[in-house]
């Protein structure tokens, strides 16, 4: 029986370990921030790996706000991603987070979760 109770506080422990692992912002894959530059072109700003090619993913800057650039690309506006729908604030290319943006609420990986009836 001791055994049984030592094998249950032991997984407890290794779950409770990983999930402190996991960032705040787990539904999505960030490029890995040491594998790009941004640039800032006429368009805006623009992804390329340090091979030079274009990046697409999900990127987060320094400050914790998401991005995600398609073909090099900062996404606006909505977009649908993976069968998502997702705001980009247009002025900055930021993911909204926590918010209602006209009548849609946003979670906080930025997924739209609900349309607002009037």
């Amino acid at each position: 029986m001791k055994k049984k109770g030592l094998r249950i506080a032991l997984l407890f422990a290794l779950v409770l370990s990983m999930s402190q692992a996991v960032p705040a912002f787990a539904a999505h894959t960030l490029v890995d921030a040491n594998s790009y530059v941004l640039t800032k072109t006429a368009q805006g700003v623009a992804v390329t790996g340090k091979d030079g090619k274009a990046v697409s993913g999900w990127v987060q800057d320094k400050d914790g706000n998401f991005y995600y650039f398609k073909k090099g690309v900062r996404n606006s506006g909505w977009d649908k991603i993976n069968g998502d729908w997702y705001y980009f604030y247009p002025e900055t290319g930021a993911l909204a987070r926590n918010t209602k943006v006209l009548n849609y609420d946003v979670d906080d990986d930025g997924r739209m979760i609900k349309v607002h009836e009037w």
